[in-house]
């Protein structure tokens, strides 16, 4: 099982969160922490990274949309960075990839 890394940094307005490894229900609530930690910054943009993510459960994507229409209430934005692969194909399959913007790269997501 790999182990879930999180990192945080500013890219102007945007906070940006990368997520690698695993996320699960044996770690949600560190990466929802996180998250809520992110968006407290106040920017007016979170980019979530799921670029190194290999795996994402239903609890996972649960936290990404339960977070989206957070922001959307507070008419703030939220984008996912998820190039072609295992995340991109769980969002996809779960009709879960119209509800965000999803961009191949984090200079896509960012400009």
């Amino acid at each position: 099982m790999d182990v879930l890394e999180m990192s945080r940094h500013h890219h102007g307005s945007s906070v940006v969160v990368r997520l690698a490894g695993e996320m699960d229900v044996d770690n949600v609530s560190q990466v929802r922490k996180c998250l809520d930690e992110a968006v407290a910054a106040h920017d007016s943009k979170l980019v979530v990274d799921l670029t190194a993510l290999t795996f994402i459960d239903t609890t996972g994507l649960g936290v990404l949309v339960r977070l989206l229409a957070s922001l959307r209430e507070r008419d703030r934005t939220m984008a996912l960075v998820a190039p072609d692969g295992q995340v991109l194909r769980r969002l996809r399959r779960t009709n879960l990839a119209p509800l965000f913007p999803i961009y191949d790269t984090l200079p896509e997501a960012l400009a």
